[in-house]
Formats: structure tokens, C-alpha cells, sequence
């Protein structure tokens, strides 16, 4: 694959689509010293931690590249949440919805946390109890962090 067309895959990857000219010459010049695997996969995860983030703090390709960013810790790049409220969240939808409303939560409920939910189980989180709400808490933020890092 040419470099133009490695740059502009990496730029369909980007989470936001501005200064399409500057980000390709960013991007090109970025894959003459990192591979394209390796730049892909950094802004791969790089959106998914953006999702649902504000728009105007997420930077232009052009200067996301300029300032090498895929460098940077990529923890700094998982959004502070509010676990307790997302696991709320969870509950009130669970109460709503029951064992069987899975689909029907879905539809209302942040994509990340329904993905969190289903790595520990609909099932498990709807049979939650007082005894086993701090054990799903728990299971619930480290799974949510794992969605947000973009681990599968």
C-alpha cells in the first residue's frame, strides 16, 4: 500500500475529519519514522477513547501528528469517569429493563457500558444482589476501563 493510501486510511481513523490537506502531510511524514500498523492502532485507540468526548478538546489530525501524540501515555488518553454513576446507570436500566431486556437497554444506555456489562453478563448483573453489589461494582469499573483502553 502507497503512504498516500496508508495516510489516508490513518486519517479515516481519525476522530475528527478537519484539515484533511495538513493532516495527510502530518500523517506522511509520521509513517517515514513509525510503521503503519503501529500508527493505525494509536489512533484507533485514540478515538475510542474520544467517543462521546466534546469535540472541541480533541485536537486536529494535523496537530495530533505534528506533536507525535501517538507517543504519549496512553492512559492519560482514558476519560475520567464517574464510575459510580455509569454503574447507576446500569442498575436503573436493569431495574427497567430486566433479564430479558438486554436489546431494549442497549438502545439507552452508552455503548461503553453496555460493553462492560456484557463482558461480566446480563444475567450475572441482573441477579445482582446487596451481598455481590460491590464484587460487580468492581468487576464493572475494571471492565469499563478495559472498553475505554480498547481491549477486547
Amino acid at each position: 500500500m502507497s503512504i498516500n493510501k496508508q495516510a489516508m486510511t490513518i486519517y479515516a481513523a481519525c476522530p475528527r475529519k478537519v484539515g484533511r490537506g495538513a493532516a495527510i502531510k502530518a500523517i506522511s511524514k509520521a509513517l517515514k519514522i513509525v510503521p503503519f500498523h503501529e500508527l493505525l492502532e494509536a489512533v484507533e485507540m485514540y478515538a475510542r477513547s474520544r467517543d462521546g468526548q466534546e469535540r472541541q478538546f480533541t485536537p486536529h489530525p494535523s496537530t495530533w501528528f505534528n506533536q507525535e501524540r501517538w507517543t504519549d501515555d496512553r492512559s492519560e488518553w482514558i476519560p475520567e469517569v464517574d464510575f459510580v454513576a455509569a454503574f447507576e446507570t446500569l442498575r436503573t436500566s436493569i431495574r427497567e429493563h430486566g433479564v430479558m431486556g438486554r436489546l431494549d437497554a442497549a438502545k439507552t444506555m452508552d455503548e461503553q457500558i453496555m460493553t462492560a456489562a456484557q463482558r461480566i453478563g446480563w444475567q450475572k448483573l441482573c441477579q445482582m444482589t446487596e451481598f455481590n453489589r460491590e464484587q460487580l461494582f468492581k468487576q464493572f469499573t475494571a471492565a469499563y476501563k478495559a472498553v475505554a483502553r480498547g481491549e477486547e
